[in-house]
């Protein structure tokens, strides 16, 4: 996978997108020397989302045979959010 800084990665933006749409290529972009987001094609997009929709299936399926279902007034709570 290639890394850009932010800089290189927005005068060569219209070349990234060609390549991660043609050539399936994965850009990190860098701030600081560090790795902030990741440009990547829309299928490899689509793909990443349908192995997250498949995970998340399985955890419920998970939670809903052991019984772990909280409602949405508990989670709420849990996590400091007023209802």
């Amino acid at each position: 996978m290639k890394a850009l800084n932010v800089a290189n990665a927005k005068a060569k933006f219209s070349e990234i997108i060609t390549r991660a749409e043609h050539q399936k290529e994965r850009v990190i972009i860098e701030k600081r020397n560090k790795p902030v987001a990741v440009l990547i094609g829309y299928d490899d997009y689509k793909k990443l989302e349908a192995l997250e929709d498949s995970y998340e299936s399985r955890l419920l399926e998970a939670a809903i045979k052991k019984g772990e279902l909280y409602s949405i007034e508990e989670v709420a709570k849990a996590v400091g959010i007023e209802l």
